[in-house]
């Protein structure tokens, strides 16, 4: 198959993996320099796309060739050392905004058209397409309504990309819209209302199938429900400027924050949210840096650097495997990049493209950084790459596709890029050194192959992966579905797995908890001894929880070891629930009854007096009680799981959005401590170990 001259890597591709490639763009400015925030992207040009085509410069983003030139295109070499890149592939858009959805296809976006924000009095659309990698087309989904130029996404648990934010008018004031795309029928629907316009928010998945929204202008954050509500942190306020900012669900399940500006933090977002703040992470303000977790609570974070100095080399990592981020020293990069990004690859390395080096703000083709570089977490140091035929700077991206690729794409739709005569509708994609036989031949490698794998798999389960090339196996991956713009993707983490090898399978064993794997999609990748990935088998991480289906289990409280009890067997209305050491009696034994409608909902009714837990009087405050009463349809008798890892769940009440708890704290260890509802928190007293068939 061959897709614009493009060799495909592998037959795979065309048994049920399309090629997926996502775009990331960089991050805005700080405070006085930012690019939008100041108004300098409303100024862009007012001319139509065939006018600013016809004017610009046609060599506009090209690599020159020009000794005297300053433009870094230096690496020679064979393939497979030093990559390749594909022709142009021509896009009916810029992608400044794109994800990989679970089916390998990619969703991107832009604005209304190709005029600047400003030139436009109504924001009721936005342009955007779906690509197929394998048949090279593209399907237009615009939105109707709204203009999600400058949103934040992420993927949900099941496959769906939810969208917050993006922008209103001329002036660039946020929305407070979301939007979900369904890949399923590739359409487009609005979700709940935030309580806080946004503009230039990120999102990160949650353990619990939550998802946090943080930033985009408001000091106060949100999170996303899995009941389809969204609610405020309103304890945690942190007043920034209108940027996308880095951050990831951490293992310890909080929400950890790395830049672009120097602090380092973490958010709890249950309940009303909580900040921890750290130290600084460096001195370097990394305007338009970027990052990528390479590993199970490792960071990379490069670049950047303030507006009008030059970009820099500076490479930073954190370990934040304690839950306190620690920073350390790695290899500068070759270039000093501003307006790159940072792609994790199959094997765990990271590769870094585009980018400017001088000390411009959004755009500069005189510096243009064409040469992709892979940093190596082994050795802490970087390798010179393959160039790129044309200058990926402002509102570019780039995303692994499941072949083992890495899509770039983009540029353009700025004031500066304007006077440039910058602006590409188009994508170019890389293909990784280890794709290619070594030798210099040029010929592709001989990749192993995933035959059958689960689309589906709980934590800490076996997950066995058929293959024809088992005992060569000596590297199992996931990487969860990108989701980049502006130079950060909100949706890649590298899972490392553990596994065993036979000669025709591969046993691996699934990620630990949600903490490390937030449930939703990955991409699943075996790679074999010369460190050649195959093509990737798409697989749905899930707590083995909430299949529709009623169950029986206790529930165990996390800080005791005691388990949900009703005092004395009790079979009358009114009894507060107790913790109690477990004796595998009816009366600590509740079945769990779904909600028709919901998801991850249920009545929790004991076994021996038949009766439903619920919050007295429908409390909504801080310490009411947690009776039996007779089951009803009364939202303060339904209780949502929200995985906290490990079989632990919280049970949150419907009504109130409050856990129940063990009153008295975590040091409440004892037997006979009341059980109420209280603002859910990490603490353990608030986590209860359920065994869901």
């Amino acid at each position: 198959m061959n897709i614009d001259g493009i060799p495909a890597i592998g037959s795979r591709i065309v048994l049920g993996i399309a090629l997926a490639i996502a775009v990331a763009s960089p991050t805005p400015a700080h405070d006085g320099g930012h690019e939008h925030g100041d108004g300098q992207e409303g100024r862009l040009a007012s001319m139509g796309m065939k006018k600013l085509e016809a004017t610009a410069d046609p060599k506009a983003g090209l690599r020159r060739y020009d000794p005297n030139s300053k433009v870094i295109s230096l690496v020679q070499g064979p393939p497979d050392q030093i990559g390749q890149w594909s022709p142009i592939i021509n896009a009916p858009l810029v992608p400044i905004f794109t994800a990989l959805l679970p089916n390998g296809n990619v969703l991107m976006w832009d604005s209304v058209e190709d005029r600047p924000v400003n030139e436009y009095p109504v924001h009721n659309s936005t342009r955007a397409a779906v690509w197929n990698p394998i048949t090279n087309t593209f399907t237009d989904k615009p939105v109707s309504g709204y203009n999600l130029f400058c949103a934040g996404f992420v993927h949900l648990a099941d496959g769906k990309l939810l969208v917050a934010g993006g922008n209103k008018d001329a002036s660039s004031a946020g929305i407070k819209q979301t939007h979900f795309f369904d890949f399923n029928t590739n359409s487009w629907s609005l979700g709940p209302n935030m309580k806080y316009a946004r503009w230039y928010p990120s999102l990160a998945a949650l353990p619990n199938g939550e998802q946090a929204i943080v930033g985009g202008g408001p000091s106060i954050h949100e999170v996303y429900q899995t009941n389809n509500i969204i609610r405020e942190l309103t304890n945690a306020v942190f007043p920034q400027p209108r940027l996308y900012p880095f951050i990831q669900t951490n293992v310890d399940g909080r929400v950890l924050y790395i830049g672009p500006d120097k602090g380092m933090r973490a958010l709890t977002t249950a309940g009303t949210g909580a900040w921890q703040v750290f130290g600084d992470r460096d001195n370097i303000y990394r305007y338009y840096g970027s990052y990528a977790m390479y590993d199970i609570g490792k960071f990379i974070v490069t670049g950047g650097s303030p507006a009008g100095t030059p970009a820099s080399k500076n490479a930073r990592l954190i370990n934040a495997t304690s839950g306190t981020p620690v920073v350390s020293n790695t290899s500068n990069m070759i270039y000093g990049r501003r307006q790159h990004n940072l792609t994790v690859l199959p094997d765990g390395t990271v590769l870094a493209t585009g980018g400017l080096r001088s000390n411009a703000s959004v755009v500069d083709l005189k510096a243009g950084v064409y040469a992709a570089e892979v940093w190596n977490p082994a050795t802490g140091t970087w390798r010179e790459l393959a160039s790129a035929q044309v200058t990926r700077q402002y509102h570019s991206v780039a995303m692994l596709l499941p072949d083992g690729r890495v899509m770039t794409g983009g540029g353009g739709i700025c004031a500066a890029c304007k006077t440039a005569g910058y602006l590409r509708k188009d994508i170019e994609i890389f293909s990784p050194p280890y794709l290619f036989r070594p030798g210099g031949s040029g010929q592709l490698a001989t990749r192993p192959t995933i035959t059958t794998a689960p689309t589906t798999v709980n934590y800490n389960q076996p997950l066995t992966i058929n293959t024809p090339n088992g005992s060569a196996i000596s590297k199992v991956s996931m990487i969860r579905l990108g989701a980049p713009t502006h130079g950060q993707d909100q949706g890649q983490r590298y899972i490392p797995l553990s596994f065993t090898t036979t000669s025709g399978q591969v046993n691996a064993t699934a990620p630990a908890n949600a903490n490390i794997a937030p449930p939703g999609y990955y991409m699943l990748f075996i790679l074999n001894s010369s460190g050649v990935p195959s093509v990737a088998s798409m697989v749905q991480v899930q707590s083995s929880s909430p299949t529709g289906n009623s169950f029986v289990s206790t529930a165990v409280a996390r800080h005791s070891n005691r388990c949900l009890d009703v005092p004395n067997a009790q079979l009358v209305d009114g009894v507060q629930l107790q913790q109690w050491s477990c004796n595998g009696g009816n009366s600590q034994n509740f079945q769990f009854r779904p909600i028709a409608g919901t998801t991850n909902t249920y009545n929790l009714v004991n076994v021996n007096s038949n009766k439903c837990l619920v919050v007295q009087g429908a409390a909504l405050s801080d310490g009411a009680k947690i009776l039996q009463s007779t089951c009803g349809g009364s939202t303060n008798q339904q209780f949502r799981l929200e995985s906290m890892g490990d079989s632990y769940y919280r049970l949150v009440a419907v009504h109130s959005n409050k856990c129940a708890v063990v009153g008295g704290g975590p040091t409440a260890t004892g037997d006979g401590a009341k059980i109420v509802q209280w603002t859910c928190n990490t603490n353990p007293n608030h986590q209860w170990r359920i065994t869901i068939p």
